[in-house]
């Protein structure tokens, strides 16, 4: 079960696996290990009692973190002394356990960015992740895998009309937002010819359009060709209506908070989700991921409560409200802005609510889902759903949104929002609308 939930987590560091310690100063060099794998790299800025802040190599963003969650260089180690290896051939093994051959484009402090043989992938390793090659000994068949796809056997009809069309049958379902057009888009023109080839033979393993579509939408959200060769593996076990629901979030029954305070990370996991095909896949194979476990072991649980506790939050179980609720702000940066470009903040709801669902409609229309704070009238409560979609229908504007607490998305009239109701969804309770989270 625990296997199940370190493959949850992606981009970002949404759950960090534990390493030494050596010791914690400002300015010390610091590696942080993912459980995607993905090993990144750091130096502290601050401290405060127990919990280090870190500024990232490479990202624009710092993070607070206790001493379980990194491990400080050793500057005197011999394998981070030979630091600048640009053009060096390297060897290193894959998640799948195939060696794959790549160059040295750039590197900062003990980390490299390796350009793959083969396709058009790049990724940042540290040193100890890879062994330099002797030029008179590399062995040009191992390369990367979508090299070894039988590109031989290539007729010639694979080409950019063939990804478009990979692409444009997922936009025509609306599976695509204007953002995976423009990362489409990006993706296609950094691309030569026989990239694109090699790309449409690498998709063509998915045995149904459904599945070519969320294997591309997957390697756009960011995922390796290694993870998305997996999943195009798991896919092709199953008929194509099992891939659209195990791939969707945006049907009826979808992730489910299982902690009283949950809601923010819960509505978090949705929306990565939404985003990526692979997570919202891996997710859906757990048993009772839309059922409220009441099971601290259960790996949504699991999951949830180290998110929530990696913001400031406390978990405790549904009905208990000895717990500590979070703000979503930085975690919706963190986990999302990142992926999507951009930066969400907290805007109260002071005016008119059909002013605000315009600003809302238009956040919808960039493709960007919308985060909302809603309080319960009478009470002190607040909870966190999230606005996915929009429609116009005979009987006006129509929101599809997610309640993390029934686990639940469904459309929802504009006019039952301005009467205070979220029915279907939240029937039992009068709501407000507090804050809305637009982007800069």
């Amino acid at each position: 079960m625990k296997n199940i939930l370190k493959k949850l987590t992606i981009y970002t560091q949404l759950l960090l696996m534990p390493t030494a310690i050596i010791a914690q100063n400002i300015g010390t060099k610091v590696s942080i290990v993912g459980v995607d794998g993905k090993t990144y790299t750091g130096v502290i800025e601050d401290v405060l009692g127990t919990k280090y802040k870190i500024k990232y190599d490479g990202y624009n963003f710092e993070s607070w973190l206790v001493k379980n969650q990194f491990s400080v260089f050793n500057t005197n180690s011999p394998s981070i002394q030979t630091n600048n290896l640009i053009g060096v051939k390297v060897t290193f093994p894959g998640t799948d356990g195939r060696t794959y051959t790549g160059i040295i484009k750039e590197f900062r402090g003990n980390k490299y960015r390796v350009k793959y043989d083969g396709y058009d992938f790049q990724d940042w390793l540290v040193r100890e992740q890879f062994t330099i090659v002797n030029p008179a000994t590399v062995n040009t068949s191992t390369i990367a895998v979508i090299k070894s796809n039988n590109i031989s056997k290539y007729t010639g009809t694979a080409d950019a009309a063939g990804l478009k069309n990979i692409f444009e049958f997922g936009q025509q379902k609306g599976w695509a937002s204007p953002v995976y057009v423009n990362k489409f888009n990006a993706f296609l023109n950094k691309l030569t010819n026989d990239d694109i080839k090699k790309v449409v033979v690498f998709l063509q393993q998915a045995t149904t359009s459904s599945a070519r579509f969320f294997a591309l939408k997957s390697l756009l959200t960011g995922d390796s060709y290694d993870v998305v060769q997996k999943f195009i593996g798991q896919l092709n076990q199953y008929p194509e209506s099992y891939q659209q629901e195990h791939c969707l979030v945006t049907n009826e029954r979808s992730i489910i908070q299982q902690w009283e305070f949950s809601c923010s990370v819960t509505t978090l996991q949705t929306y990565l989700a939404d985003l990526s095909p692979r997570y919202a896949w891996e997710v859906k194979q757990i048993p009772d991921f839309d059922a409220a476990a009441n099971n601290p072991n259960n790996p949504m649980a699991e999951q949830q409560k180290l998110l929530l506790e990696k913001y400031g939050g406390v978990a405790s179980a549904r009905g208990d409200y000895s717990g500590k609720p979070i703000g979503i702000t930085d975690a919706l940066n963190e986990l999302v802005g990142h992926i999507l470009g951009v930066s969400f903040y907290a805007q109260q709801v002071t005016e008119p609510l059909p002013g605000v669902l315009q600003k809302i409609r238009n956040t919808l229309d960039k493709g960007i889902d919308e985060p909302l704070l809603i309080g319960f009238v009478g009470t002190q409560a607040r909870h966190f759903i999230l606005t996915m979609r929009y429609r116009y229908t005979a009987s006006g504007y129509q929101y599809l949104i997610y309640d993390p607490w029934d686990g639940k998305c469904d459309y929802v009239n504009e006019s039952s929002i301005l009467q205070g109701s979220l029915s279907p969804l939240l029937t039992q309770w009068r709501i407000s609308f507090d804050y809305y989270y637009p982007v800069q």
